[in-house]
Formats: structure tokens, C-alpha cells, sequence
């Protein structure tokens, strides 16, 4: 559990220390836009960050924070632009989607070497290119 948070020379809050005491277990920051409140979650999600910040523990047991905040959104909720109707949950399976979006693509460039070695071979009707040709050498 939290017991205090310092915050200096980060974002909205200047060079002089401003300090949260007396924390609970379960703790609600709000406020209007611009006050602080994501600059306060990103120095409990990680205070090596910020320097002039700190974050003490009760007993001094620092626990695995789990802040949720639009960074936590940003690496934990994924929607591919190309891949309509397919997301992903975890930073974990982040890595999942761009696999499959390289693999997608890999596999759109293969499909389109496809279609112009075909059409070359058998034409866009299907009734001509070097097939054709060639079996015109063979009658002849």
C-alpha cells in the first residue's frame, strides 16, 4: 500500500514539493483537465522515471502498481487500421498484432505476385498471355 506520494519538476507541478498523505488502500484522484492527475499516476506506475518524485510504501514493501490511465489504454488496448474487427488485449498480444499485420502484408504482396504472374501467364481473360503463345508454338 501507498502511504505518501512527493511530486516536483514534472509536468504541472513546479520545483517545489508538493505532498499526498494519509493514502488508503483504495485512493481516487480527480480534477479538471490539467491538474495533474496522469502526471500522479504515471510516478506511482513508475517513479524511476521521474526524478524529482517518490513513492513510499507502507513498510517499504513496494507492491507491482497497476495504474490505469490512457498509457495503461495505449499498451493494453490494440486495433489495427488494416485489420478491421481485430484487436487485442495485453501488451503481451500488442506484439501478437503486429506479427499478424506483418504477416498480412507479407502475405497481400504474395497474393498480388500471384495475380500478375497469372494474368502474364494466362492473360486478363483468361484466354491469352504466354499460355496462349505458347500453344500456338506447339500447333505450328
Amino acid at each position: 500500500m501507498i502511504e505518501s506520494i512527493i511530486i516536483s519538476g514534472v509536468a504541472t507541478f513546479g520545483t517545489t514539493p508538493e505532498q499526498v498523505n494519509e493514502l488508503s488502500q483504495f485512493n481516487f484522484f480527480f480534477g479538471s483537465n490539467g491538474t495533474g492527475k496522469t502526471t500522479v499516476s504515471r510516478v506511482i506506475a513508475d517513479e524511476t522515471e521521474f526524478p524529482g518524485c517518490s513513492v513510499t510504501w507502507k513498510a517499504g514493501t513496494k507492491l507491482q502498481p497497476l495504474v490505469y490511465n490512457r498509457d495503461f489504454v495505449e499498451r493494453n488496448f490494440n486495433q489495427s487500421a488494416e485489420l478491421k474487427g481485430v484487436f487485442t488485449l495485453g501488451e503481451k498480444q500488442a506484439d501478437t498484432l503486429k506479427k499478424i499485420a506483418t504477416t498480412k502484408s507479407e502475405f497481400d504482396a504474395l497474393t498480388a505476385k500471384i495475380e500478375t504472374l497469372s494474368h502474364g501467364l494466362q492473360g486478363a481473360d483468361g484466354n491469352g498471355g504466354k499460355k496462349e503463345s505458347w500453344q500456338h508454338l506447339k500447333l505450328d
